[in-house]
């Protein structure tokens, strides 16, 4: 095998297992980093949220949602709950605070810290 045969060679084996290694880094991915659509949030059940409250007409809101479809917390979306709380226009304060204490009881279960910001060269 001549000197080029084996640069190719080993080329073509680097490149492979590059593309393996991103492959495999992309089917890693969880679930939990995913963005959630209207559809599935809307597919999600009362327990998925935060808090459930209700309009004089009937209508339910609910609000905040960190569950999974399978009831398991999610870590990012817990994060982003927290993020959003005092953008939500509650029709209750009660429901405010029950809400609040309960996403707090969350990051507490987590360690408390889950939700760090990043650093600024991180971004």
């Amino acid at each position: 095998m001549t000197w080029g045969e084996t640069w190719r060679s080993t080329m073509t084996t680097r490149s492979l297992g590059g593309m393996l290694c991103v492959l495999l880094l992309l089917a890693g991915v969880s679930a939990d980093a995913a963005r959630w659509s209207r559809h599935y949030i809307g597919q999600l059940p009362d327990s998925a949220f935060a808090a459930i409250e209700t309009t004089p007409e009937g209508k339910k809101l609910r609000h905040l949602p960190h569950h999974d479809a399978q009831g398991n917390l999610d870590i990012p979306h817990l994060c982003n709950a927290l993020s959003r709380f005092d953008q939500v226009k509650w029709r209750d304060p009660a429901n405010a605070e029950a809400a609040r204490q309960h996403l707090r009881d969350h990051l507490a279960q987590q360690g408390g810290k889950p939700c760090r910001p990043m650093r600024k060269d991180a971004r």
